[in-house]
């Protein structure tokens, strides 16, 4: 039942999870001495709106803002050496790690800048309007939980450069039909819109949104991943 925060003045660190399914927080101004956001730590805030990140801000945990579905942009203070938003989307200072997409956009597709080689964990939880997603050639790493609960995501494809895809980065996602990977990735590829390893011996994610009654795993899949079926 929350609606504000009034977080003191000196404080420097908020906790992970500290506000975390906080639903009816609307208003939580972060005070200027803050050095560090925890994960998760206003995540499932659905009614959170808006947020700026003090200049003196030297870490932001992962999914620190996700599944917030109020949120429409996130602002970074003037002077603030290790954060930068970018049409409203946070990264780091280098723009190479794309850290939180606010989950309230109303806008139906997003193409990610080149210079990101990493989507962080939980980056775009929650953003319940997206349908589509473009990912730069550079990317190498896809967080945990990446692109959870992006509930009209319809398809994405994986670039080639891709190594690293962490758990339930595409879970919850209702209306996923494929996953596509490039040819030329040397750890991951797609068969027939299904996500295994490069070696096809383990089955990563069935899409959710197809709408098969039955599925066929192939020979040779030693291993299914956790959550690979979850919500099918």
């Amino acid at each position: 039942s929350l609606p504000m925060v009034t977080i003191p003045a000196g404080v420097t660190r908020i906790g992970y999870d500290a506000f975390a399914n906080c639903w009816n927080l609307a208003l939580a101004p972060l005070p200027t001495a803050l050095q560090e956001i925890g994960e998760n730590a206003f995540s499932w805030c659905d009614k959170l709106s808006e947020v700026t990140i003090p200049a003196g801000v030297k870490k932001i945990g992962e999914g620190a803002f996700a599944g917030c579905n109020s949120l429409l942009t996130i602002t970074v203070a003037d002077g603030n050496a290790n954060y930068i938003v970018v049409d409203g989307v946070l990264f780091n200072k280098e723009k190479t790690t794309l850290v939180q997409y606010p989950a309230g956009r109303v806008a139906t597709s997003y193409v990610i800048p080149k210079e990101v080689t990493s989507i962080g964990e939980s980056a775009f939880n929650g953003a319940k309007n997206l349908t589509a997603v473009t990912l730069p050639a550079g990317v190498t790493e896809i967080g945990n939980g990446a692109f959870a609960n992006c509930v009209k995501l319809t398809s994405i494809t994986i670039p080639a450069a891709v190594k690293t895809i962490g758990g339930i980065a595409f879970g919850y996602c209702q209306e996923l039909t494929e996953i596509k990977v490039e040819a030329a990735n040397t750890a991951y590829t797609s068969v027939d819109g299904v996500l295994f390893d490069k070696s096809k011996k383990t089955l990563i994610k069935y899409p959710e949104g197809r709408n098969a009654t039955a599925y066929a795993i192939f020979a040779g899949v030693t291993n299914i991943e956790g959550y690979a079926f979850e919500g099918s």
